[in-house]
């Protein structure tokens, strides 16, 4: 048996339920941006911090980033690219369109 095992029947008794990940949390759409724009906006007073793939992380001013959809609530990015990890957010950001994002501020009831 693995931790995992061991941790769900320790902690969960009666199982775990499944739940599709789009059920509980809304998908945030990012923003369409190339490496060489990024490399022209980065800007280190920059109020948006802009993710892309692996470690690649820049802060831009909201003006300077083109067709720019800003999620400003709480989310957790999911790199799908190069380095494959999570990070959660709490200030106003975007990424690339090769990562996801979901949060779920919009779906509480």
């Amino acid at each position: 048996m693995s931790k995992l095992d061991d941790l769900i029947n320790e902690l969960c008794p009666d199982g775990v339920e499944y739940v599709k990940i789009k059920d509980r949390f809304q998908r945030l759409k990012g923003t369409p941006i190339t490496a060489t724009k990024m490399k022209e906006i980065d800007n280190f007073d920059g109020e948006i911090k802009i993710f892309a793939g692996g470690k690649t992380v820049i802060n831009a001013k909201e003006k300077d980033i083109p067709k720019a959809n800003i999620t400003r609530v709480p989310a957790v990015l999911v790199q799908s690219r190069g380095i494959i990890g999570v990070v959660y957010y709490d200030k106003p950001f975007t990424f690339k369109n090769e990562m996801w994002a979901y949060t779920a501020i919009a779906l509480r009831k």
